[in-house]
């Protein structure tokens, strides 16, 4: 059996794309709780990106912390030489991925640029 090829209104098709990427554009830019929220979250992997093995030593008891804490010190130091590497591979990835949003957020905005002047030109070109 064959079928027929189904007929396009393209001319709909186009209109209801349009009418989709103008809509998400405008929900992406306008929404400052997105916006917001973004900035909160970018500022906290700013803070938290420099993973170390050096953190200050915290007590859980006034007596039983500070008997604690010379033996915490002195297990601290024979270990860094384990955490350390691993830290610093943490905070090389952290950075790395810090970069590679950073550009990829560069790259949705001028594609946004790109689709409104797009949708300028269409608009210009409807009128005549």
């Amino acid at each position: 059996m064959s079928t027929a090829p189904e007929q396009t209104d393209v001319a709909a098709l186009f209109a209801r794309l349009k009418a989709e990427v103008r809509g998400s554009g405008r929900r992406l830019q306008d929404d400052p709780t997105r916006t917001q929220v973004r900035l909160a979250v970018r500022d906290q992997a700013e803070r938290l990106w420099p993973v170390s093995a050096e953190r200050p030593l915290t007590s859980t008891g006034a007596l039983r912390g500070g008997a604690l804490r010379p033996v915490k010190q002195v297990l601290r130091r024979l270990m860094r030489w384990y955490v350390e590497p691993l830290a610093a591979d943490q905070r090389a990835f952290n950075d790395a991925v810090l970069k590679l949003i950073d550009d990829l957020g560069e790259r949705v905005d001028r594609s946004l640029e790109a689709v409104r002047a797009l949708e300028a030109r269409i608009e210009k070109l409807e009128q005549k």
